[in-house]
C-alpha cells in the first residue's frame, strides 16, 4: 500500500488514526432525454414524487438527529424543508421540462449547474460554501427520481470519513452517529456545514484536500491531523507511533482547555472579562456557550439569505432570531443586519457587478438602498427582543446620516408593530461595528448616537493598511500589531469607555492570545470570537496581571514597528508570568 501525505485546510483540530471509510459521489448526468408533450404531465408528477420522498427523509433525519445530537444540530435540515418549499425553486424545474419536453433529470441538471455557477463567482468564502444547500436539496430529488430510498445497514465500526464532498444532511447525519473519528474530504472550507458541524462535535476535520477520495481506498489507514491540516496514508510505524504520541499530547491540551472554560474569565488581579462567540449557523449556539462563552457577540444573518433560492419573509427571520435568543438566554445576542453586497453577492438580490466592490455597495449601504427589505429583518429581530436578550448591530457604518437614518427607520417599525399589538423590547440596545478608519475617526460622534460599539477588526485592519490579505503578493503587510492598527483600536476603546459605552473587539485580533492580550492593555472587557478559541484566550488572560499587561503595552505603544512590539510584550510578559500561555501553536 503507498505511503504519501497530503495538505488540506485544518477546519476542526485534533488528531484521529484509523481505517478509512469511502462515501459514495452522486454526480448529475449531463444527458438530455427528451419526452412527447403529452408525458409531460406524468414527469411532473414523478418529479413531485420525489419531492415527498425528499421530505420524508430529510423529516426523519431532523428527528434522528435530534435525539442523538440535539435540536441545535438539526436546524440546518429545517432550513431544506423550507427549501423545498421554495415556490421560485419548483417553477424553474417544472418550465424546463414544459418548455423543453425533457425529463425530470435533466431539468434538475440544469438547475444545479446554474446554481453551482452563481456561487461560485461568488469570492466570500462563507456565502461560496453555501452552495452546498441548494445541492443536498437537488441530489436529494435526483437520487429519489428512480426509486425510494433504500436503507442501507449501517457500519457501526469506528471510523474515518473520506469523500469528494459531504452535504449538509449527510454531514448532519454521519457525524451525528458517534462512529466517525475523523473527516478528510477533497472540497469544502472553514465556513463549511461539515467544518461547524465537526468543530461543535470535537471531531478532527481537514477539508480542501482536493483529490483524496479518489486516491484513497476503504480499509486504509490513515492519520488526519486537523490542527495542523495534514492527512497521512498509510504511514509506516514510525510515523504511527510519532502521531500517537502527538494525539496523546493534544488530548491533555484539549482536557486542558475544558477546565478552562468553566472557569472565571478574570486576570490574576480580578479584573473580569467577556468572552463572547461569533457565529454563522444557529446550532452553533449551545456548543459555543459549552466553551465557556457568556454571550453572542455576532450573529452573522447573512445565513437566512442563504437557506433559501428565494428572498426569506419576516417568519423566516423570526423563527432563527427568536431560537438564537432562547438558546443563548439569560446571555445577549447580537444580532448584526444583513451584510451582504459587494463581494458577498446572492442570486435572488439580482445587484449588478461592481468594478471594486470591496468599497462599494455593501452591508448596510445595500440595507438603506432596499429599506422594505431591511424594515423586514428590522420587525423580525424586534420581535425575537421579546425574550429580553436581543440587541441589534449595524455592520460598514461610515457616517452619522447612516445612524440617524437607522434610527428613524427603528422607530416606523416600532410603531408598525405596536399597531398589530405585537411584543418587542421598546428600549433594544442599538449598535455600529467600527470596520472602516472613517468611523473609527468619529467614534466620540458615534457613541452620543448609539449604546455600544463593536470593533471589525478584521476589516478594519485591511481598510486602514490598504491591504487584501487573501492577496499572497501582499498578505505579508497583513499586521494587526502595525503600531498605526493599535492606535486607532485604542483610541475607540478608550473613546467609547469615556463616553460610557459598551465596546467588544470582534475578530482574529480577539481570538489571538497575544493581540488579545494589547487589547487588554487598552482594557478592553469584550473579547468576541470564533468559539474554539475562547478556551484559549481565557488561559492566557487569566495567566496575566492587568497591572502588569498595562505597564507593557503602554510601553510597547512607544515602539516603530509590528515585530518590535511583538517582541516586546513576548519578553516582558513572560518575564512577570512565565506560564503565560502566549502562543496559537498547541504540539
Amino acid at each position: 500500500m503507498e505511503y504519501f501525505r497530503l495538505r488540506g485546510i485544518g477546519v476542526s483540530p485534533g488528531i484521529a488514526i484509523g481505517e478509512v471509510s469511502l462515501t459514495e459521489r452522486v454526480i448529475f448526468i449531463e444527458r438530455k432525454d427528451l419526452i412527447s408533450p403529452d408525458k409531460i404531465g406524468q414527469e411532473l408528477g414523478r418529479l413531485d414524487k420525489a419531492v415527498e420522498r425528499t421530505k420524508t427523509q430529510l423529516t426523519r433525519i431532523k428527528e434522528q438527529i435530534k435525539r442523538k445530537v440535539g435540536e441545535e444540530h438539526s436546524f440546518i435540515l429545517e432550513a431544506h424543508l423550507l427549501m423545498l418549499e421554495d415556490k421560485s425553486m419548483r417553477s424553474g424545474l417544472e418550465r424546463i421540462i414544459k418548455e423543453e419536453n425533457c425529463r425530470a433529470e435533466w431539468a434538475l441538471f440544469c438547475i444545479h449547474r446554474k446554481y453551482k455557477h452563481l456561487f461560485e463567482s461568488i469570492s466570500d468564502e462563507y456565502f461560496r460554501q453555501r452552495q452546498s444547500d441548494v445541492s443536498d436539496v437537488l441530489t436529494k430529488i435526483y437520487r429519489n427520481l428512480e426509486s425510494p430510498d433504500k436503507k442501507k445497514k449501517d457500519d457501526d465500526r469506528e471510523k474515518i470519513l473520506v469523500a469528494h464532498d459531504l452535504l449538509p444532511s449527510e454531514a448532519a447525519l454521519k457525524l451525528s452517529r458517534g462512529n466517525v473519528l475523523a473527516v478528510a474530504i477533497d472540497m469544502g472550507g472553514k465556513t463549511s456545514h461539515t467544518a461547524i458541524l465537526a468543530r461543535s462535535l470535537n471531531i478532527p476535520a481537514v477539508l480542501a484536500l482536493r483529490n483524496i477520495s479518489q486516491r484513497v481506498r476503504d480499509g486504509d489507514y490513515i492519520i488526519v491531523d486537523g490542527t495542523d491540516g495534514e492527512v497521512i496514508v498509510n504511514p509506516p510505524l514510525a510515523i504511527r507511533k510519532e502521531f500517537f504520541d502527538k494525539k496523546e499530547k493534544y488530548e491533555d491540551y484539549r482536557r486542558e482547555l475544558k477546565k478552562t472554560a468553566k472557569l472565571e474569565p478574570s486576570t490574576i488581579d480580578g479584573f473580569r472579562f467577556c468572552p463572547l462567540a461569533n457565529i454563522e449557523l444557529p446550532e452553533e449556539v449551545k456548543p459555543a456557550l459549552s466553551m465557556g462563552a457568556e454571550g453572542i457577540g455576532l450573529f452573522r444573518s447573512e445565513f437566512i439569505y442563504l437557506q433559501s433560492t428565494s428572498l426569506p419573509s419576516e417568519e423566516d427571520h423570526y423563527l432563527i432570531y427568536s431560537q438564537i435568543a432562547k438558546d443563548a438566554a439569560p446571555f445577549p445576542v447580537y444580532i448584526r443586519t444583513v451584510d451582504i453586497g459587494g463581494e458577498k453577492n446572492l442570486p435572488q438580490l439580482k445587484i449588478e457587478k461592481e468594478p471594486n466592490p470591496a468599497l462599494g455597495l455593501r452591508a448596510i449601504r445595500f440595507s438603506l438602498r432596499d429599506v422594505d427589505l431591511f424594515k423586514v429583518q428590522l420587525r423580525a429581530i424586534l420581535r425575537a427582543s421579546a425574550f429580553g436578550n436581543v440587541r441589534i448591530l449595524i455592520p460598514m457604518v461610515t457616517e452619522i446620516e447612516e445612524v440617524v437614518e437607522i434610527k428613524m427607520l427603528l422607530r416606523e417599525v416600532k410603531e408598525e408593530l405596536s399597531r398589530k399589538r405585537q411584543k418587542f423590547d421598546e428600549n433594544i440596545p442599538l449598535g455600529v461595528m467600527i470596520e472602516v478608519p472613517a468611523a473609527a475617526t468619529i467614534t466620540d460622534l458615534l457613541v452620543k448616537e448609539v449604546d455600544y460599539l463593536s470593533v471589525g477588526t478584521n476589516d478594519l485592519i485591511q481598510y486602514c493598511l490598504a491591504v487584501d490579505r487573501s492577496n499572497e503578493f501582499v498578505s505579508y503587510l497583513y499586521k494587526p500589531l502595525h503600531p498605526s492598527v493599535l492606535r486607532l483600536v485604542k483610541f475607540i476603546i478608550e473613546t467609547a469607555q469615556r463616553g460610557g459605552k459598551e465596546v467588544a473587539v470582534c475578530g482574529e485580533m480577539a481570538a489571538e492570545p497575544l493581540s488579545a492580550l494589547v487589547l487588554l492593555g487598552f482594557g478592553l472587557k469584550n473579547f468576541s470570537m470564533n468559539p474554539i478559541f475562547i478556551p484559549k484566550i481565557k488561559k492566557a488572560l487569566r495567566s496575566v496581571e492587568l497591572k502588569t499587561v498595562k505597564k507593557v503595552v503602554r510601553e510597547a505603544m512607544n515602539l516603530r514597528t509590528a515585530q518590535e512590539i511583538e517582541e516586546c510584550i513576548i519578553e516582558k510578559i513572560l518575564v512577570k508570568h512565565p506560564n503565560a500561555f502566549l502562543t496559537g501553536k498547541v504540539i
